[in-house]
């Protein structure tokens, strides 16, 4: 890649990243220290009934192919190697375990909830502060994103 292109790549991930939805879970009334906790804590009973499972499998080399011309004319057909076969591992009970722990989440009363930004004007009017309980939510919420992963609901009138 380019020199030039890596800051723009990098300023057009950070403003999509303010554009992106906040997924959090959800419960009314729930102080968001306890949903952490609550969250850790199923992450663990989820690691302890579905352990790591780790695998190891080849994933082989791509190949295009394109023709390569002398100057009299004459054509060859060449393979290109597009990504070289290597070995990966990766825990095979991964996904299980996401489910086992977002079903502890489901069991304690909480919901997986996605809020959009909230727009510029509602952030403008708004005194930033994290979020400590959760608030009731409106067909309004918003979210807006604070640094360290932290966030706050807003519902603006």
């Amino acid at each position: 890649m380019e020199w030039y292109r890596v800051p723009l790549f990098a300023c057009v991930a950070l403003l999509l990243a303010g554009c992106l939805p906040t997924t959090v879970y959800y419960k009314e009334g729930a102080p968001v220290s306890g949903v952490a906790r609550d969250r850790t804590q199923c992450d663990v009973d989820a690691l302890r009934q579905v352990p790591v499972r780790t695998l190891t499998r080849y994933i082989p080399p791509t190949y295009s192919y394109r023709q390569v011309c002398n100057g009299a004319g004459a054509c060859r057909t060449v393979r290109v190697i597009l990504s070289p076969g290597r070995w990966e591992r990766y825990d095979a009970n991964e996904g299980l375990r996401a489910r086992v722990a977002r079903q502890c989440m489901a069991d304690q009363g909480y919901e997986k909830v996605s809020l959009k930004p909230c727009p510029p004007e509602v952030v403008e009017a708004t005194v930033i502060t994290a979020t400590r309980v959760q608030p009731p939510l409106t067909e309004n919420s918003c979210a807006i994103r604070i640094k360290g992963g932290k966030y706050q609901i807003v519902n603006p009138d």
